[in-house]
Parts: C-alpha cells; structure tokens; sequence
C-alpha cells in the first residue's frame, strides 16, 4: 500500500481514501498511531457518507475516545450508518434505547434496532457469517425476553436468538446459554 497515494486521495476527497487514513492512524499501521488524525479523516469520510467513517465516528463519541463522550453526537451518528444497513450500528442504537443512554427507555425501538440488525446480511465480519445476522444483536433480543423488557418473558425465544450468535461462534452467546440455563431448550429446539 503507498501511503503518499492514500493520503493524497483523501486530500481531494477521497471518502474511501479518507476512511481508510483513518483506520491506519487509529491502528498506527503503517503510519505513526495517531488519534487525533485518525479523528481529522474519520470526519471528513462521515461527513460524505461513508457508511463505516459514520459508524466509527459514532463509536468514537460513544466511548469518549479523543474526545469527551458524547451519545448526543454518537446516536447521530450511529442512525445515519443504521439507516445505511450498517448492523453495528443497528444495535448500537438497540443498546442506546434499551438502557436510556442519552433517549429515554424505549423497549420498542430497541427492539425493532435488534431485530433489523440480527437479520442483517451486512455484517463487519468474516464472508463466512455473512447472512446470518449481527450475533451481539441477536444476544441482546434473547436478553429482552430473558428479562421481560418490553416482551413477554420467554426462555425459549431467548434460546433461539441467542442460539443464532452461538452458530456464530459467538463467546458472549456461549456464556448466555450458560448463565440463563438455555442449553436443555437448545438440545429440544434440535430435535
């Protein structure tokens, strides 16, 4: 990779060019870690569109990393790439309305952000789980009807969704199943 190419890209605006500067600063790959021009290109691709600058710029505001927290400018951010499909995202702003981070508690739009991004085709990870959903937003549904939020309590709903992370190889799934006694519904859902 020729990283004067890259940055003269972004420099005239490049929005992938742009998105990719920032990735190599926040990593420090191949250029000096640097988070503050990571910030400067993540920026400039978010303000084009880019559905991944959008959601890292929104991540960024959301753990106050270079800058204070923000969840008014990382729920912004977080909707426009969910808007774009990005399941991330999608449920990320799950997680926003389920535990009222900066919007009050809305158990139905959290919901619906779970449910959109468990049936996600878009996925950050590997070709191989493509088409099987966001496994953390998949977690999170079987976590609303383990605890009732906003659906009825149902450990067997729970063993579903939270069995479609654990096909993904999902830990945070295993450990669910482990925790909320859901193995026996899994072994009867099998058969």
């Amino acid at each position: 990779m020729n990283i004067n190419k890259l940055i003269e890209d972004a420099e005239a605006g490049d929005m992938k060019a742009q998105s990719s500067l920032s990735c190599l600063y926040r990593e420090g790959d191949g250029v000096p870690q640097d988070d503050e021009k990571a910030f400067y290109w993540v920026k400039k691709a978010a303000a084009q569109e880019d559905m991944y600058a959008m959601y890292n710029l929104g991540y960024t505001y959301w753990r106050g990393e270079v800058i204070s927290e923000d969840y008014e400018k990382a729920f912004y951010w977080f909707s426009k790439a969910a808007e774009k499909g990005h399941a991330p995202a999608q449920n990320n702003l799950g997680v926003i309305y389920l535990r009222g981070i900066g919007v009050d508690i809305d158990y139905e739009e959290a919901f619906m952000w779970f449910l959109i991004a468990s049936n996600s085709s878009l996925t950050c990870c590997s070709d191989a789980r493509k088409g099987l959903g966001n496994p953390n937003a998949q977690c999170n549904l079987g976590l609303m009807y383990i605890e009732g939020n906003g659906v009825p309590e149902s450990k067997w709903e729970a063993a579903h969704w939270i069995n479609l992370a654990h096909r993904q190889d999902s830990e945070r799934a295993a450990e669910m199943l482990d925790e909320y006694g859901l193995w026996d519904y899994i072994w009867r859902i099998q058969i």
